[in-house]
């Protein structure tokens, strides 16, 4: 009898056309290692975008700073930028910051000061526009992103290759951990049009609120989406309305957790990268704009493969499909998914830990069988029996992983990592 993952397993192989990143957002407003200090940077390929710059071309995928500098990355560099991203003239009302009252968040976008005053859908000057290698999947939507560090605030970097009490371990070596006082701005967009920015906030210290504003279809406002999960149809105007879903706080809380790090997604190999239009590696010019209260150790830890070709870039050429495939699942799963989650921890996603120390292969699903009888988590070279890949496949109503924030199941991450468990023979012993 054909098992409920034999038939899904049908679906493998499926690919996305590549999505292009939409550079209103993100323009000059804002929105193993080589030698000399530079490590491997992933392919940020066609689509991505370069700090604070226009330009959307490809760049070298291991980039060393040689080339010609494009017109828009010589008035992006550092010196176009502050010295201090942290400090600014403008007032605490209008500055990118936490709101005073965390229950009381601005009602209007334009308010908040982060995003651009004359061209809305832009980020403010004051906002560091950065991209990742490895982006979360967020039901196909494109994104910018960027960070506003309080007036003096520096992002620290952990340090966990030797003792250390700030790590879990070391695969948790180049996390970030911004101040108190940081707004991480996102933007998610459609057809060229924003439907939602989302507003991270550091009120204290480890005390982070998510604010989500929703976007007017005529892109000249967004107001602040009230304290609940809310389902709309967006209009793009290009014929099919997208089905999104704007979070509750409470949902943002679930995955931004302590343990997983809180914003989740910037870390030194997430970030270590040259982008589209730029002449440096994105941690250097970070750098040179005095953003870290102590210089990040070069050469600097290998940059996260990018997993298949989207905005942020194409796949990164070289990479094993095992590289691939815990790429995606490191910067999707693993924020839960660790051993000092208080719900996980049979469970590590991180992507320096050894797959024999996963805890994921050959053992007994421990919250259902997705409708496979004799499933595992992961079972060598079975996708369909393997519970990994079908709460992938699954939809919300059906077992779907990540349970929260995601509707659209991603077919490209779905046949990436059919193919990871296809290639695996055996369950190895534990290091550990």
């Amino acid at each position: 009898m054909e098992s409920t993952g034999a038939k899904r397993l049908a679906g493998v192989g499926r690919y996305l056309t590549p999505t292009s990143i939409l550079l209103l957002t993100i323009g000059a407003a804002g929105c193993g290692s080589k030698s000399g200090g530079k490590g491997d940077a992933a392919a940020p390929g066609d689509g991505s975008t370069n700090i604070g710059g226009h330009d959307g071309g490809a760049t070298d995928a291991r980039h060393d700073g040689s080339s010609d500098a494009s017109s828009d990355a010589a008035r992006d560099a550092p010196s176009d930028r502050r010295a201090d991203a942290g400090t600014d003239s403008a007032s605490p009302s209008v500055a990118c910051a936490p709101p005073a009252d965390p229950d009381q968040p601005l009602q209007l976008l334009s308010q908040t000061g982060c995003m651009d005053s004359t061209t809305p859908t832009m980020l403010a000057s004051i906002v560091v526009p950065y991209v990742v290698n490895s982006p979360l999947w967020s039901d196909g939507a494109d994104k910018s992103r960027g960070m506003r560090l309080p007036p003096g605030g520096k992002i620290h970097v952990k340090h966990c290759t030797g003792p250390s009490t700030e790590c879990l371990d070391a695969a948790d070596d180049g996390k970030w951990v911004f101040p108190v006082g940081t707004v991480m701005v996102k933007s998610f967009i459609f057809n060229g049009k924003l439907i939602e920015t989302r507003l991270f906030t550091n009120h204290d210290a480890g005390d982070w609120v998510g604010y989500s504003y929703a976007w007017n279809t005529a892109q000249t406002e967004a107001t602040i989406v009230p304290d609940q999960r809310t389902e709309v149809s967006f209009d793009t105007g290009q014929g099919t309305p997208v089905d999104w879903h704007y979070p509750s706080r409470l949902d943002c809380m679930t995955c931004h957790t302590p343990t997983g790090g809180d914003t989740l997604g910037p870390s030194t190999p997430q970030m270590n990268r040259v982008n589209a239009g730029a002449t440096q590696n994105q941690l250097d010019l970070l750098q040179a704009m005095n953003l870290f209260d102590a210089p990040i150790p070069t050469p600097y830890k290998a940059a996260l493969p990018t997993p298949y070709t989207s905005q942020v870039g194409n796949q990164t050429a070289g990479a094993t499909t095992t590289q691939l495939a815990r790429s995606y699942l490191a910067a999707n799963c693993a924020f839960c998914h660790r051993p000092d989650d208080p719900n996980f921890p049979s469970m590590d996603f991180r992507y320096d830990v050894a797959f024999a120390d996963m805890g994921i292969c050959g053992a007994t699903p421990m919250k259902g069988d997705e409708g496979v009888n004799n499933s595992l988590l992961l079972a060598p070279a079975q996708p369909a029996d393997s519970v990994v890949w079908l709460r992938m496949d699954a939809t919300v109503d059906n077992g779907r992983m990540p349970k929260l924030a995601s509707y659209v199941i991603d077919q490209n991450a779905v046949t990436l990592v059919g193919s990871w468990i296809t290639s695996i023979t055996s369950c190895p012993a534990p290091t550990m």
